[in-house]
């Protein structure tokens, strides 16, 4: 069965330096466990740079935090931010069967954006699609492939159908005739 859940909620910010800066004051006095763990990173997607950090959630299953920035000057990103401001930009899900997960959103009718999953330049195992605002009302749903996170980088998830092969190849290494060696 198909595992999904909520994972992060991303915000556009104009001054990504400062935006980490503000949040870890917030989680110093909320969340102080939010600033062990903080993902950097940046790529493009369809021509767009991009750089974004996240405050990962130590719950494997709870819910982080990214802001993420134009990573060029005079993209689309800042001609958004100069009109609407610093704004929430996504709520994304993870899904340990991404495929599957888009037939089930495809089928239901549900209004997916890209006819072809994107992922990051930098991380092609990584597969994204998006629902529209105008279905969320006002927010820009992410769907994408579950990862792990191993200490500031994000790897793809062993458990996922997509990639039984890492499962396999761990299972040989660390178990035999069913217990852990």
């Amino acid at each position: 069965m198909t595992r999904v859940h909520l994972d992060h909620i991303a915000l556009c910010v104009r001054d990504l330096n400062q935006a980490i800066e503000d949040w870890k004051d917030i989680f110093d006095v909320l969340m102080p466990e939010m600033n062990d763990t903080i993902t950097y990173s940046e790529g493009s997607s369809d021509g767009t740079a991009m750089v974004w950090a996240t405050f990962q959630n130590p719950d494997p299953t709870g819910v982080s935090v990214q802001m993420w920035a134009p990573g060029s000057p005079d993209s689309w990103v800042h001609k958004v931010l100069n009109k609407r401001g610093e704004f929430v930009h996504h709520i994304a899900f993870l899904s340990d069967n991404f495929g599957h997960t888009m037939e089930q959103c495809r089928a239901a009718g549900l209004p997916v954006l890209l006819d072809e999953d994107s992922n990051p330049d930098t991380m092609p195992w990584l597969k994204w699609n998006f629902l529209p605002e105008e279905k969320a009302h006002g927010v820009l749903i992410e769907l994408a492939t579950r990862y792990q996170v191993a200490g500031d980088r994000w790897l793809p998830h062993p458990g996922n159908a997509e990639n039984q092969h890492l499962r396999d190849e761990l299972e040989s290494r660390f178990y035999v005739e069913g217990t852990q060696s």
